[in-house]
């Protein structure tokens, strides 16, 4: 897991290797372990790179790496890379280091473009080709690890993350007021290629690009798609399913765990991270591992949103250590510039915060690689916009199951009131802000994201457009601004594929959301997890919160008016307390949305006339 950064002169002109340090230097957090630098000999080519040292701990895994005349800078951690070394060496290549970055680069020398299709891990890297006299550049399946680009005087500037640009001669922060309406409105962000950023834009998962010397010319490609991966919905048998899928997570989990570095995982009290930590657990006892497991978990004093009973539950079944945070508000005050810093772009909620607290706390004990339960939700329709073509399925094929059905989701879910329950269900949350500037927002066409009428659309959507992208977004700068490499198991391609191959009755069946990995994992949770219907996701208590600290909200209300000039109306704090006294979880989660969105704008120095 490192920081990559680089340039690439697309008039023929000499790049500037000291703006390629300058641009390393802005990635120090994500390698604090070293750094190189290399620059080709027509001197119009750049790559820089910064080590977090996780295989291979000697120099020999040291980038920029040069194998025949062929350059990479690489960020990620391509899991099955042992296979693949074995195989090259029986092709005849002798490796000079046991890292996974030699063995992706001899893998191009080998393959070329499609080496890729060989990969099972996560990664963002450019390759110079000196044969083909071509930049190549590659982004993993999902989007797990980040590729930021921007194209200023004819140079093309490439990182990890887009604070490296702000030291290019040039660099001039605008705002895109596509994407802001669309923040702003309806909280979306990392839905497209684009940045809040005016003409950033990010290399999307399944995505490749090159740049070719002879025409200069920046080509994208997507080469992975799960548009064409279709529902298995003939005759199956369950049992086989359930034991094939646990097969394949389990093995997911294994090959996730390959460090030569401290490996802990983040626990919240979900079924998805207690499925993951059980599986650790198993996979550590088979290797006759000695120490215990240890996690994370954030935990809170608003019993309404704390996990501990749960986490505890898990902790006493398969005997782990846990390393419990308490995020609070205080903390979030003193924090918050350095994680909009860190995060480079506004976030929706609070709940970033508590993600911030645990990687924090991952640091505090030494844990240099965390497993988290990312992307589960996605594939084995984990959240509440699933239920609805599932209902509708239900209601069209057979009517009385349907009935005993949503009769038995209100059995599982009794604590919420039955109208929240239907409006889950029959209608989607809907926040459309009218206290804007429309004028400002004229030219503005919102993003619409495609329809979806199926479990399997509604997946596909969330891949790759709302949702994925944002959460590994906030993952992936929230651990390395500690230095922590996150892997996310439930996301390698080959269980993403068999889930969405999977009939959905085995994804919700009598209302019970993610059944097979649920039923897979039954003798690795504890009964009350096992038994566990709710969903909080990765909450903070930012009603709580903001109540508890008007003044503070309110004042950041108005600071954001008044910056934010001519996006925000004055109408906006006019409403505030009269919403406060009515607990108006709408507003309050909109009013957050402005104060990140200000405060993105102070912290970047971004213009937005």
């Amino acid at each position: 897991m490192c920081g990559i950064a680089g340039i690439v002169s697309l008039n023929r002109q000499t790049v500037s290797l000291d703006i390629v340090k300058k641009m390393g230097e802005m990635l120090k957090h994500r390698g604090p372990d070293g750094e190189g630098y290399w620059l080709n000999e027509d001197k119009n080519i750049g790559f820089g790179h910064r080590r977090l040292s996780i295989i291979d701990l000697s120099s020999k895994g040291s980038q920029p790496m040069k194998v025949d005349e062929y350059v990479i800078t690489y960020n990620g951690e391509v899991y099955n890379y042992k296979e693949l070394r074995e195989e090259l060496i029986l092709d005849g290549i002798v490796f000079q280091s046991e890292s996974d970055t030699e063995v992706i680069l001899n893998a191009y020398i080998k393959w070329g473009e499609k080496c890729i299709n060989h990969f099972n891990g996560m990664w963002s890297f450019v390759i110079y080709d000196p044969i083909k006299k071509k930049i190549f550049c590659s982004r993993d399946r999902y989007g797990i690890k980040p590729f930021y680009y921007v194209i200023i005087n004819d140079q093309f500037y490439f990182a990890s993350e887009i604070k490296a640009f702000t030291v290019i001669d040039g660099w001039n922060p605008a705002l895109n007021k596509t994407r802001a309406y669309d923040f702003i409105v309806n909280g979306l962000v990392n839905h497209t290629h684009e940045t809040l950023f005016e003409n950033v834009f990010e290399l999307r998962g399944g995505y490749n690009l090159t740049i070719e010397s002879d025409s200069n010319k920046v080509l994208i490609n997507q080469y992975y798609s799960i548009n064409d991966i279709q529902v298995n919905d003939e005759s199956y048998n369950e049992n086989a399913l359930i034991s094939s899928y646990r097969k394949i997570f389990d093995s997911a989990v294994e090959i996730s765990l390959r460090s030569d570095v401290k490996v802990g995982s983040a626990l919240s009290g979900g079924i998805d991270s207690s499925c993951l930590v059980g599986s650790i657990n198993q996979s550590l006892v088979s290797s006759k591992m000695q120490s215990k497991q240890e996690c994370v978990s954030a935990c809170f004093q608003d019993h309404e949103i704390d996990e501990s009973f749960y986490i505890d539950a898990v902790s006493e079944k398969i005997n782990i250590n846990v390393h419990k945070v308490y995020p609070n508000f205080e903390e979030f005050k003193n924090n918050f510039e350095k994680l909009i810093w860190h995060q480079e772009e506004p976030f929706p909620t609070l709940s970033i915060f508590a993600q911030y607290c645990v990687f924090s706390e991952a640091a505090n004990n030494h844990l240099t690689v965390m497993l988290d339960g990312q992307g589960a939700d996605e594939v084995l329709a984990g959240y509440d916009v699933f239920y609805k073509p599932y209902f509708i399925k239900l209601f069209k094929s057979n009517f009385i199951k349907a009935i005993n059905t949503l009769f038995n989701y209100f059995k599982l879910h009794s604590k919420y009131p039955i109208l929240n329950v239907i409006n889950k269900i029959i209608k989607p949350k809907n926040e459309i802000m009218g206290l804007i500037d429309k004028q400002y927002f004229e030219s503005v066409l919102p993003f619409k994201s495609s329809s979806a009428s199926t479990i399997n659309q509604i997946s596909v959507n969330h891949f790759q457009e709302y949702g994925l992208h944002s959460l590994l977004r906030y993952e992936d700068k929230n651990s390395m601004t500690f230095s922590i490499e996150s892997r996310v198991p439930f996301l390698d391609h080959r269980l993403v594929e068999f889930g969405l191959q999977m009939p959905d009755s085995l994804k919700i069946k009598n209302g019970v959301r993610k059944y097979i990995l649920r039923e897979a994992c039954k003798n690795i949770l504890p009964d009350v997890v096992y038994k566990r219907f709710d969903k909080n996701g990765f909450l903070t208590p930012q009603e709580l919160w903001t109540a508890s600290n008007q003044q503070f909200f309110k004042n950041e209300l108005n600071r954001a008016i008044k910056n934010c000039n001519p996006i925000f109306s004055n109408e906006l704090s006019k409403h505030f307390d009269i919403n406060m006294q009515k607990m108006n979880k709408t507003y309050i989660f909109m009013i957050w949305r402005i104060i990140s969105f200000n405060k993105w704008v102070e912290v970047y120095n971004v213009s937005i006339k």
